[in-house]
């Protein structure tokens, strides 16, 4: 396969599934946010793709050596190209027109000025790319034809970002101490910040007396129309321009869990809880740590135990919620070619995408499209119902 082994671990706990659910609307803060009753089954429940998903296809990508792909961390689609981010083996961006066919690479990695070093996250706003490296606490910014355009330099440890628009720009910390930021003994863990004129506007706070390393987080924020979740945190937020912070979701588990959370926050005040711990304890918590947003469907991802969920809010009938839940598999059934597993990786207007390996697209004999077993991946594309 073309994921991480982070990834992979992650992506193989997702499923997505059917049952009713309820909501309500409110207003806060002048917002309307929507309140979920989650129905967190423990038992599995599958639920056929066809339901959901109007059609699929692929396109392979092309292979040669000035392309190579070791691992997909990241697709990002446009309406003209994917961009497949490669962190771990290549540390590279390739960009691909929309019949696989090679355009270019974005930027490059080394010492030099304008080089990065590593690739933490890479988004895509209009003819622009930008690639943020922690590491260097630097985000590049690229025309469309991979010519570098800006350089910026932050002093915010984030792990995902998202650009708003031409100057605004939203940084996600997930649980990462940030000291410069620091305000009435709490830690933000999203920044907005004005590429341009370097204005800022931290959000999200979290006591700083937390032991952030018994905080399992998300590497999967922003991959979808600004939207992120947090450990701890029962609300689907978005980020939109200029600077506003919108709460669209609130997530209900029971009372029951809600306390539990509660009792874990408050022990992470008091004790050193490493990441093994941590792991451990956070299972008896529901996590959400994806949601991605279409104009037809959402998709929610959470965890609890040993169960792996997909929330789906259905959008064309009020925002009526279903579940899907797997214990240690995966509830999507792929009822229309057998070949493609739903593991979104992203979204674009109406349509979600993934990709799949060479091989398991060799093993169908139904598709006629040349490619051998070292070929790059293939990228899966569900248009939705």
């Amino acid at each position: 396969m073309y994921f991480s082994n982070l990834a992979m671990r992650k992506y193989l706990l997702l499923l997505l599934v059917i049952l009713a659910g309820c909501s309500t609307s409110v207003e806060r803060d002048g917002q309307n946010l929507k309140v979920i009753d989650v129905p967190l089954r423990s038992s599995n429940h599958e639920i056929r793709m066809s339901s959901f998903v109007d059609s699929i296809s692929y396109i392979p990508l092309e292979t040669k050596d000035e392309c190579l792909i070791g691992f997909v961390d990241k697709i990002v689609a446009t309406n003209d190209y994917y961009y497949v981010v490669d962190k771990q083996k290549t540390s590279s961006v390739l960009c691909f027109d929309k019949l696989g066919k090679f355009v270019r690479k974005i930027g490059e990695r080394g010492v030099a000025p304008g080089q990065y070093v590593e690739i933490t996250d890479v988004n895509v706003y209009k003819d622009r790319v930008y690639l943020w490296d922690c590491s260097m606490g630097k985000l590049f910014v690229y025309s469309a034809n991979g010519h570098l355009e800006q350089e910026v330099k932050e002093d915010y440890w984030a792990t995902t970002f998202y650009v708003l628009d031409d100057s605004w720009v939203a940084f996600c910390s997930g649980y990462t101490t940030n000291k410069a930021y620091l305000k009435d003994n709490s830690y933000p863990n999203l920044l907005f910040v004005n590429i341009n004129t370097g204005q800022t506007s931290p959000d999200l706070y979290y006591d700083s007396r937390i032991c952030t390393t018994g905080i399992v987080g998300s590497d999967f924020n922003f991959i979808s129309n600004g939207n992120l979740v947090l450990s701890l945190n029962d609300t689907v937020y978005q980020a939109l321009s200029p600077s506003i912070l919108k709460r669209k979701y609130a997530m209900r588990f029971g009372e029951e869990l809600e306390k539990t959370q509660k009792e874990y926050v408050e022990r992470l005040k008091t004790e050193k809880i490493d990441a093994y711990q941590g792991d451990k304890l956070m299972k008896e918590i529901p996590c959400m740590y994806m949601f991605l947003e279409t104009p037809s469907y959402s998709f929610l991802r959470y965890s609890w135990r040993d169960y792996y969920y997909v929330g789906i809010i259905n959008h064309k009938e009020s925002d009526t919620y279903m579940e899907a839940v797997g214990y240690k598999q995966n509830a999507v059934v792929n009822d229309m070619d057998d070949m493609a597993v739903f593991i979104p990786l992203a979204t674009y207007k109406n349509a979600v995408y993934s990709c799949i390996s060479p091989g398991r697209f060799i093993e169908s004999k139904a598709f006629g499209k040349q490619v051998e077993l070292d070929d790059n991946p293939i990228i899966v594309k569900f248009e939705l119902k």
